[in-house]
């Protein structure tokens, strides 16, 4: 559903598309899938069994998208360890995350489950196995961190 594009005025090149739809014309859902519903002006979250308002864009909460890239070998990420998604700094969370549940993480697009495909402790997120390294031609293996989650409900 999501995608990366390149965005030439964003500091790394990358930012996430979020889709847009209207109520009559969302997905079916899966688990874990993030869409802006136009009908309703909110961010809606799928948790399994429905789709639920997790903001009103009018209240303008501000959530954080960190991009990173695999390769391979390296299975944690933040605090120092890993690569941005260009490769010039290591990786460093925008915002220290309280917990699994303040995140939602993707790796090429792929909602990875908090305590299944990865743990998270003091900015660092540890991975079950390393991802793999970003081929430089399409963006089937960015990690996407998107992260101050609890402040949609707020």
């Amino acid at each position: 559903m999501g995608r990366f594009v390149k965005n030439p005025q964003a500091t790394q090149g990358q930012t996430l598309e979020i889709p847009s739809v209207t109520t009559a014309n969302r997905p079916s859902g899966q688990n874990g899938q993030i869409i802006f519903n136009l009908t309703t002006s909110t961010y809606q979250v799928y948790n399994g069994s429905q789709w639920y308002n997790v903001s009103e864009a009018s209240r303008e909460k501000t959530i954080a998208v960190d991009t990173f890239q695999g390769d391979g070998s390296s299975v944690v990420f933040g605090g120092g360890k890993g690569n941005t998604l260009d490769g010039s700094t290591s990786a460093t969370l925008t915002t220290v995350p309280t917990d699994a549940t303040d995140m939602a993480i993707f790796i090429g697009g792929v909602y990875q489950v908090p305590g299944t495909n990865y743990t998270y402790s003091g900015g660092e997120i540890t991975f079950g196995s390393a991802p793999p390294a970003n081929n430089g031609v399409d963006s089937a293996h960015i990690i996407a961190v998107i992260h101050n989650l609890h402040k949609l409900g707020e």
